[in-house]
């Protein structure tokens, strides 16, 4: 075969594309570690909740029970028609670092989320905000851990939110097998997008993160105008809003990735949840940078192509050739996910890892576009 084989020379292009954003990746995990910061300064934790009255106190006992010394918690209460108010109220007696915020109507024409989040940082009195969402359980040194990483550099950190599917149910359960690699891919996709943030930041070029574990500091909130430049985006309270930060402002990012500061969530119950869920997700790359497009949707096209010339190798002897890039392609991503292991201290995708990975590359081909195409509902009816 000639490198003049329009073929073969694509086949060669496409496989280097993908080695080289993997093996950048795995590397940049190495670089996300740090010395830890001694400073303690006065932290807000932020939390908007809409109809939450079945999540609200577990969340409020392990963010009570925080492990640092000078915070406070403040619960936007978004409209919700159920008990959510009275569960954080009936915590405020015992808790004076608590406080309730409620909001009647939205102002404006910022979306629900981003004004709750809004609503809460105005009341706030801390350096830095620390984002979680109503359904999570932070551990109990969650703040410590993520305050630490804040360097006089550093303007915003971020974290893992793992899915742990014990959460889904009150009593012990046994999966079938549909549930079992239901699940399994679930938990696969979060850990490769926390593997895909951690990476990114660790070149200090985040594009990726998650509201469930996020935090930065006021100042930085303030510089680059608070949600007003991403409103547009009923999603995107935490990727946008990172991506503003990487693009007008001096400050360094950082990734925190030791267990002490996962944040857990139950995972999607169904498919169509995961479904509305992940659409809601990607539809935040609508308002990605155009460079920033390309690089993704040439990824995605590189993994799938890789995918589709290994099953044409295995049938075309003429096109034997085919199999060496999706070994390739393998190889690569064994190291980062070995790398990413070592990271996040977990392997438990070790075993399951070439199905998973065979499903991802369907799953963005497929579900990727909706969220450019598809409307949402966001929390009992704001659609975008």
């Amino acid at each position: 075969m000639q490198l003049t084989d329009p073929l073969f020379a694509l086949f060669l292009l496409v496989t280097a594309y993908y080695c080289v954003v993997i093996i950048l990746l795995a590397v940049g995990l190495r670089k996300i570690k740090f010395e830890k910061s001694a400073e303690k300064p006065f932290v807000s934790i932020i939390v908007a909740a809409r109809n939450e009255e079945q999540a609200i106190g577990r969340l409020l006992e392990q963010l009570t029970r925080q492990r640092y010394p000078s915070y406070e918690i403040i619960i936007v209460n978004d409209r919700s028609t159920d008990t959510t108010a009275s569960i954080v109220r009936s915590y405020q007696q015992a808790h004076p670092n608590l406080r309730l915020i409620d909001i009647d109507s939205l102002d404006g024409d910022m979306p629900s989320k981003k004004n709750a989040l809004a609503k809460g940082i105005a009341a706030s009195k801390g350096e830095i905000f620390c984002f979680t969402d109503a359904d999570c359980i932070p551990t109990v040194n969650w703040v410590e851990e993520l305050v630490a990483a804040f360097g006089p550099d550093v303007g915003l950190v971020a974290g893992y939110s793992p899915y742990d599917r014990t959460l889904l149910w009150t009593e012990p359960h046994k999966t079938t097998l549909s549930e079992e690699l239901f699940l399994k891919f679930i938990e696969y996709e979060e850990f490769k997008g926390a593997v895909w943030s951690a990476g990114a930041i660790g070149w200090n070029k985040g594009w990726l993160c998650t509201g469930r574990t996020l935090a930065y500091r006021k100042t930085v909130y303030e510089e680059v105008g608070g949600f007003e430049k991403i409103k547009q985006s009923v999603s995107g309270d935490d990727d946008l809003f990172l991506q503003l930060v990487r693009r007008e402002t001096s400050w360094d990012m950082r990734y925190v990735a030791s267990p002490e500061s996962f944040v857990r969530t139950a995972p999607p119950a169904t498919f169509s949840q995961f479904l509305q869920q992940r659409i809601r997700h990607f539809s935040a790359g609508k308002f990605f940078s155009l460079p920033m497009k390309l690089f993704f949707f040439l990824f995605h096209s590189s993994n799938l192509l890789l995918l589709a010339g290994w099953i044409i190798g295995l049938f075309f002897d003429q096109y034997v050739y085919l199999l060496w890039g999706f070994l390739a392609k393998i190889v690569v991503d064994i190291l980062l996910l070995f790398s990413a292991g070592s990271t996040f201290r977990q392997t438990r995708f070790t075993a399951s890892f070439l199905l998973m990975e065979i499903i991802y590359i369907f799953y963005n081909t497929l579900i990727g576009p909706l969220g450019f195409i598809k409307k949402f509902e966001w929390k009992q009816g704001q659609k975008t």
